[in-house]
C-alpha cells in the first residue's frame, strides 16, 4: 500500500496538498464572506423574477431597464417577507415559546411512555436489572433527542435573527444582479488569456448549478414546510407550525434532512398518544418517499449530480465545522467542489494527452 502511495506522481500529490491548501483557506473566511454567500443566494432567488420584469414592454417596445426590474423584485420580495412575517413568523414565534416552557413537560411525560414498547405485563416479566437498563436507555434517548430540537429551534431562530444585521446583503444583492456580468468579465480577466476560455466555463456551470439548486430547494422548502405543517395539524399533533418551519430548515439538508425533521415530530406525538406518534411515522414515511421519488427528481432535475456518500460527508462535516449554517450550505459548497474536480483535477493529463496526439 506503501509503495502504491510512493508511487503516484508527484502532481497528484501537489494536487491534494493544494486542494487541502484552498479548503484550509475557505474555512478561515467563510464566516467573513457569509454575506456575500447570502448575497448570492438571493441574487438566484430574484433573477427569475427580474426575467420576468424585464419582458415587460416599455416606451417603443423596449423591454424595462434593467434596474427598474431588480427594484420591482425587491419590492417583490418585500411584500413576500411581510406577508411571512405577519401570517407565519409571529404565530411561529408564539408556537416556538410554547413548545419550550413544554419541553420539561414533554420529556416526561415521552421519559414515562412504556407502552410504545412493553405493556405492563410484559415489563413486569422482564428482570429487574433489565427494566433498569431500558428506562436508562429510553430515558438518555429521550432526553437527547429533546435537547437536539430545542438546539435546532433555538439556534436556527439565532441564525435568522443575526441576518438582521447583515445590511451588506441587500446591496451585494443587488449589485450581482445588476453587473453580473461585468463582476464575470472582471474574473475571467484576472486569468491569462489561454485559460479565459477554461475559467468562464468553470464560472457558466458554477453558476447554472447554483441557479438551479437555489430555486428548486427553495420550491421544495415550501412544499414541504406547508405539506408537513398541514399533515401534523390534521392528525392532531401539537406545534404543527414548528415542526412545518423545521421542515423548511431540513429540507436543504439532502439524505439526512428527513431523519432529523422526523424524530421531534414524534417525540412530540409520542407525548401526546402512542399511537399517534405512529400515525405520524407513517405520514413522514410515506410523505418523504413521495418527496425523494417524485417531487425532488421533478424539481431538481440533474442540477446536481453528488453520491449520497459525498452528500452526507459534507452535511457531517459543514455541521461541524459551521454548525446550521454549515448543514444549509454544505450542498452547494460540494457541489462546486466538484465542477471545480472536473474541470481541473485532470486539466494538465488531457493537454499532455492533446499534444502527444498532435504530435
Amino acid at each position: 500500500m506503501i509503495k502504491n502511495l510512493q508511487s503516484l506522481p508527484q502532481n497528484v500529490w501537489f494536487k491534494v496538498a493544494s486542494a487541502v491548501v484552498a479548503l484550509f483557506i475557505f474555512y478561515l473566511v467563510a464566516g467573513f464572506l457569509f454575506p456575500v454567500f447570502m448575497g448570492i443566494a438571493l441574487a438566484f432567488v430574484l433573477n427569475p423574477l427580474v426575467k420576468g420584469f424585464r419582458k415587460i414592454p416599455f416606451r417603443g417596445g423596449k423591454h424595462l431597464p434593467q434596474v427598474v426590474a431588480i427594484m420591482l423584485s425587491f419590492a417583490a420580495f418585500c411584500a413576500f417577507l411581510y406577508f411571512l412575517i405577519n401570517f407565519l413568523v409571529l404565530p411561529l414565534f408564539s408556537e416556538v415559546n410554547r413548545l419550550l416552557i413544554r419541553l420539561p413537560a414533554l420529556t416526561n411525560q415521552s421519559e414515562n411512555g412504556w407502552e410504545i414498547f412493553f405493556n405492563q405485563q410484559a415489563k413486569a416479566s422482564l428482570p429487574s436489572n433489565l427494566q433498569t437498563l431500558i428506562d436508562n436507555v429510553l430515558s438518555l434517548a429521550t432526553s437527547h433527542v429533546m435537547a437536539v430540537v430545542q438546539n435546532l429551534v433555538t439556534s436556527t431562530f439565532d441564525m435568522a435573527l443575526s441576518l438582521i444585521g447583515l445590511i451588506i446583503v441587500p446591496f451585494l444583492t443587488f449589485y450581482f444582479l445588476k453587473d453580473w456580468r461585468t463582476l464575470r468579465t472582471m474574473t475571467i480577466n484576472v486569468f491569462s488569456y489561454e485559460s479565459q476560455p477554461l475559467v468562464a466555463n468553470i464560472l457558466d456551470d458554477i453558476g447554472n448549478m447554483l441557479s438551479a439548486y437555489v430555486r428548486g430547494i427553495f420550491k421544495l422548502s415550501m412544499i414541504a414546510g406547508l405539506c408537513i405543517t398541514m399533515g401534523t395539524y390534521f392528525l392532531g399533533v401539537q406545534f404543527p407550525l414548528v415542526l412545518g418551519f423545521i421542515a423548511v430548515v431540513v429540507e436543504t439538508v439532502p439524505v439526512l434532512g428527513p431523519i432529523l425533521g422526523s424524530i421531534p415530530a414524534v417525540f412530540i406525538a409520542y407525548s401526546q398518544d402512542s399511537s399517534l406518534a405512529l400515525k405520524v411515522v407513517i405520514f413522514y414515511l410515506v410523505f418523504y418517499q413521495i418527496d425523494g421519488q417524485y417531487i425532488m427528481p421533478t424539481i431538481m432535475g440533474k442540477s446536481i449530480s453528488l453520491h449520497p456518500v459525498l452528500i452526507i460527508l459534507g452535511v457531517l462535516v459543514g455541521g461541524k465545522l459551521f454548525g446550521i449554517v454549515g448543514l444549509l450550505f454544505a450542498v452547494p459548497v460540494v457541489a462546486v467542489c466538484k465542477v471545480l474536480y472536473d474541470h481541473l483535477w485532470h486539466m494538465d493529463e488531457d493537454m499532455a494527452i492533446e499534444l502527444k496526439k498532435r504530435s
